[in-house]
């Protein structure tokens, strides 16, 4: 399944969307005062940040205007520094796409804040969007492995930017289950035994019941450590595909959605036990001691363990089952697309750029797979 790219600015794009038509955005902002696409009135160069972040907020109303109410905005921004010029200096990002395009100027003007702060322009725009009505769920840090070089010794290189999970309703699709990541314990180890009573001296070598039901996982952290993904193609780097994958997975299903009404088919799991974990500390436990966990360092709690029951539909339409919407409001070099298509979701982006609609259509012309059978 290929997706769709729409060319032109995204507030008058939106504006051709029906209501509550998708199911999930996974987008980027061109981030506050970093680069010149050629256009007048282009988000990202506006004369102050509060400009930036009021252009966001309405942005983002249509966007809620499009997103179903059950819907996840998953929303990726950088920051930037103030000079001692008085405006901000922004380092090039690898989000952004861009070297064929030069920025406007480096240095942006405001007030309120003093040479060298750090802007905070993510936190500004998210806590802008949360008074506008959305709700804050998520903060979580991508934490780059690679980063750009930056050319200061006052203060740590930044290697680290925001995704903010936003939503609509108290209540949305989020499937956990599609994301849980590798626990501290393998399943299948010593371990992964998971119980106070490895404490005991009489009991150290013993395996409760919930070792067999422990798969090894937990749910996801809110920090991502993955390293920038270089493209060949336009001499730029883009996210890597693990990130968008991440978020199309948790916010929208991978068997679809209702075609008549686009209520998520949801999945259904079951408790199957309940599994103490442990965190903290982890040198070895002298057993002759009798050390307890929190004598050791160690602390553990109760995590309930659920698998898979089956696929049931989230309406009483029955109608076909057709791919779950994720939009890109800014497609840039089309990472967020690709992903959609290989995870046989349905993308849409909107871009600005033709030159990187050009890039994007190559990168796209991919096969997807298929909604499986459930």
């Amino acid at each position: 399944m290929r997706p769709e790219v729409i060319e032109g600015d995204v507030r008058e794009v939106l504006k051709t969307f029906d209501d509550e038509s998708v199911q999930c955005v996974v987008t980027s902002p061109p981030y506050y005062g970093l680069r010149d696409y050629g256009f007048d009135g282009q988000l990202g160069l506006e004369e102050t940040p509060e400009e930036y972040v009021n252009n966001m907020v309405d942005v983002f109303k249509e966007v809620k205007r499009v997103l179903r109410k059950d819907g996840t905005v998953w929303l990726n921004l950088g920051d930037s520094y103030t000079s001692t010029a008085q405006g901000t200096f922004n380092t090039p990002s690898p989000i952004q796409s861009g070297e064929a395009s030069q920025a406007r100027a480096n240095y942006r003007p405001f007030t309120g804040l003093k040479p060298k702060d750090l802007v905070g322009v993510p936190w500004r725009v998210a806590f802008a969007l949360q008074a506008d009505g959305w709700y804050l769920r998520s903060d979580i840090i991508w934490a780059k492995g690679s980063c750009m070089p930056e050319s200061v010794t006052d203060r740590p290189t930044k290697s680290h930017e925001y995704i903010f999970l936003l939503t609509k309703s108290q209540k949305y699709y989020y499937d956990y289950e599609a994301i849980k990541e590798k626990g501290v314990y393998p399943a299948g180890t010593k371990g992964a035994k998971g119980s106070v009573e490895r404490f005991s001296t009489d009991l150290v070598n013993s395996r409760p019941p919930e070792y067999k039901i422990y798969d090894g996982t937990r749910n996801k952290r809110s920090v991502w450590k993955m390293n920038p993904q270089p493209f060949k193609g336009a001499h730029f780097a883009t996210f890597p595909e693990e990130l968008p994958e991440i978020c199309i997975k948790a916010g929208t299903s991978k068997a679809g959605c209702c075609a008549d009404c686009g209520a998520p088919v949801e999945r259904i799991s079951e408790k199957v036990g309940t599994v103490n974990q442990k965190w903290g500390k982890q040198d070895k436990v002298d057993a002759s001691r009798n050390d307890s966990a929190e004598g050791s360092g160690l602390r553990t709690g109760d995590v309930n363990v659920y698998q898979t029951k089956g696929w049931e539909p989230t309406c009483d339409c029955n109608a076909e089952k057709v791919p779950c919407v994720v939009l890109d409001i800014f497609a840039g070099s089309g990472t967020t697309l690709r992903v959609a298509s290989k995870l046989g979701r349905k993308g849409i982006g909107i871009e600005l750029n033709p030159e990187y609609i050009k890039i994007l259509k190559k990168r796209c012309k991919i096969e997807s797979t298929s909604l499986e059978e459930f």
